[in-house]
């Protein structure tokens, strides 16, 4: 039965524990305990019938990176910790950590919303906060599961956990290209190296555009690599001077269309900024 801590139980903790022991809870996870899941960017993919979901203009593929789901290759791959490793992380900086859900309906079960999710109290070390789950597209017992893993993780992103999974990009109040104080970089698990990109040597045969205004138009990548207006309107002058198809080397050092590059960043961008408005 879940019980709700008493400000006597609090005060077991001093300030410099709750301190110590919440700085713990922001460290990075290990590599082997990051995972990755799916989020197609097209929208037509999105709304086709079937499943996998793919329109006409893409291709099914096995994404190895996201567990081997089979998943249209108009897709980002976005990491996430899963329950387990959450909490892992929790008992490992607090062993009496605990949630309770914020309301209880008339049998005495957590109270869900009308979007079939549910609001939840999380208490690490004394410190209680607020968060949010569901289980989009899954229902029974799975979903009532997925939904409390859910909103533990949100939760516990209000503590700092995982948040370095998070795209910094709208937590910097910054125009795109100013580096990062080294202790918010240091923190955001990032460095204030902008994104290596380069352009392919030798434009493919069919291409018309100018050499020049490719170079220009790549060279404006790393600068803008964070904020997705920038990128838009980058897409826009790429186009028009029908540079927009030759290939780019992109920040993991992959060869692909510039359209693609651009593309895709545009919707990891819009996707996290979709999922942090959802959680707040």
């Amino acid at each position: 039965m879940l019980q709700r801590l008493t400000a006597a139980d609090a005060e077991l903790y001093t300030r410099e524990e709750r301190i110590a022991a919440l700085h713990k809870l922001r460290e990075p996870f290990a590599p082997q305990e990051v995972r990755y899941r799916p989020q197609p960017w097209c929208k037509k993919c999105s709304q086709a019938q079937g499943w996998p979901k793919v329109c006409e203009h893409h291709h099914e593929i096995k994404c190895q990176r996201c567990g081997g789901q089979k998943i249209t290759d108009a897709h980002i791959c976005l990491k996430y910790i899963g329950h387990a490793e959450a909490t892992n992380r929790l008992l490992n900086v607090d062993p009496f950590w605990n949630w309770e859900p914020l309301s209880l309906d008339q049998l005495g079960l957590p109270q869900y919303d009308g979007n079939r999710g549910m609001w939840i109290r999380l208490t690490v070390c004394g410190v209680t906060r607020i968060g949010y789950g569901d289980a989009t597209g899954k229902d029974g017992a799975n979903a009532v599961k997925e939904i409390i893993g859910d909103a533990i993780r949100n939760a516990g992103m209000r503590f700092g956990m995982a948040l370095n999974l998070w795209t910094s990009s709208d937590l910097e109040i910054l125009e795109p290209g100013v580096p990062l104080a080294p202790e918010l970089a240091a923190e955001l698990g990032r460095t204030n190296d902008a994104p290596a990109i380069k352009s392919a040597p030798q434009p493919v045969a069919q291409e018309t555009g100018g050499q020049a205004d490719f170079d220009r138009i790549v060279g404006q990548l790393p600068r803008s690599w964070e904020s997705a207006v920038a990128l838009k309107q980058i897409k826009a002058d790429a186009e028009k001077h029908h540079v927009f198809d030759r290939k780019a080397q992109g920040p993991d050092g992959t060869w692909m269309p510039l359209r693609t590059l651009v593309t895709v960043r545009i919707a990891e961008l819009q996707q996290a900024a979709q999922e942090r408005n959802a959680a707040a």
